[in-house]
């Protein structure tokens, strides 16, 4: 009996200390927050009048028929707009071409026109990859098409690209998603590094 009372006196004497307690660490939660940095959420801007959504911190996996992946993308901003296109903002792409793909780009924007199979980057492109010998590529250029039907890279603008031993200047790229073929178009200068 003895017992039974104490667990009841226990009881008695705990249940108004709750709501105390609880008060006591919603305050020490309060104040360590005061104290600590506050991250605050990205301003919204308006979009564009003809968009119709937009998602932040995308992300997304492309798969064929077979359920292979074809490449994995993401953007920090991408804008649905009516007529089925999308803009990205700071994009990067990755196993373009799937599980033998070699390339990862890198661009503060890109855009997929609507019902075509490519994507197009622009600004700053910066590709990192090798060829088929496993030699590091990395080239850089103004715009850069993604050609998924193809299987291709393709540029037209001014490319400068390096590898281990050489730098090379051209205006126009060609290069296939597993860097079997990377082919420099126009205007080629070669500088060897000793």
């Amino acid at each position: 009996m003895s017992e039974r009372k104490s667990r009841l006196r226990m009881s008695a004497l705990t249940a108004p200390g709750i709501p105390l307690l609880a008060v006591a660490i919603m305050g020490a939660v309060g104040i360590s927050l005061l104290r600590g940095e506050r991250s605050t959420p990205e301003p919204l801007t308006a979009p564009p009048p003809d968009a119709r959504s937009f998602l932040a911190d995308m992300s997304l996996r492309r798969f064929d028929e077979q359920g292979q992946l074809v490449y994995r993308a993401a953007a920090r901003r991408a804008t649905y707009f009516a007529d089925g296109s999308l803009a990205l903002s700071d994009v990067g792409l990755d196993y373009v071409g799937g599980q033998d793909g070699v390339w990862t780009l890198r661009s503060p924007s890109g855009r997929v026109p609507p019902d075509q199979d490519r994507i197009e980057l622009s600004g700053s492109v910066d590709v990192h990859g090798q060829d088929d010998t496993g030699v590091p590529v990395d080239f850089t250029t103004s715009q850069l098409l993604v050609e998924l039907p193809t299987e291709q890279l393709r540029s037209n603008t001014a490319v400068d690209l390096t590898t281990p031993d050489q730098r090379l200047q051209a205006i126009g790229l060609v290069a296939s998603f597993d860097g079997t073929q990377v082919r420099l178009l126009n205007q080629v200068r070669a500088q060897i590094n000793e």
